[in-house]
C-alpha cells in the first residue's frame, strides 16, 4: 500500500513541475509578445514623428512660397501704380504715346526635390548620414530616421 501512495505522489508531483513549466512558457511568450507590442508603437509613433516633420516642412516652404507671391503681387501692383501715373501724366503730355501692356514676369521657380528624395539620392551616391545631414543642414538624427522608414516601408512592400 505504501509504494502504490508514492508511485501515486511521484506521478502527482510530476505532473505538477509539468504544468509549472507549461505556465513558465505562456507567461515568457505572453512578456514576448508585450515587447513586441511596444516596438511595433514605437516604430509607429516614429514614423508619424517623420510624416509630421515632413508636413511641417512643406507647411513652411508653402508659407515661404506665399509670403514671395504677396511681395511680388505688392511690388507689380505698386508698378502699375507708378506706371499709371507716369502714363497719365504723360497722357496729358503728349497722347501720341502708345500704350505698351506690362510683361508677364517669370517667376523664376526652380524645383526642388523634398528632403526625402536629397537623402536617398545623397545615400545612392554614398554619402553617410553625417556627410548627407551636414549638406541638407538637418540633424543626423532625423536623417537616419527617414532613411530607416524608407528602408522599412521597401522591406514591407
Amino acid at each position: 500500500m505504501t509504494v502504490f501512495l508514492l508511485v501515486v505522489s511521484f506521478i502527482i508531483d510530476g505532473v505538477l513541475v509539468m504544468a509549472l513549466f507549461a505556465m513558465m512558457k505562456k507567461v515568457r511568450q505572453a512578456e514576448e509578445l508585450e515587447l513586441r507590442q511596444k516596438q511595433v508603437a514605437s516604430e509607429i509613433e516614429d514614423l508619424f514623428t517623420s510624416y509630421l516633420m515632413e508636413i511641417k516642412e512643406e507647411n513652411r516652404r508653402m508659407g515661404e512660397w506665399v509670403t514671395q507671391k504677396k511681395d511680388k503681387q505688392e511690388a507689380e501692383a505698386h508698378v502699375m501704380e507708378s506706371n499709371s501715373k507716369e502714363t497719365d501724366e504723360t497722357m496729358e503730355v503728349s497722347e501720341s504715346k502708345d500704350y505698351t501692356p506690362p510683361e508677364p514676369v517669370e517667376d523664376g521657380e526652380v524645383y526642388q526635390p523634398s528632403i526625402h528624395s536629397q537623402v536617398f539620392e545623397l545615400k545612392k551616391e554614398g554619402y553617410t548620414i553625417e556627410e548627407i545631414a551636414k549638406q541638407l543642414n538637418k540633424g543626423k538624427t532625423e536623417v537616419e530616421l527617414l532613411y530607416k522608414f524608407h528602408q522599412k516601408s521597401n522591406k514591407k512592400t
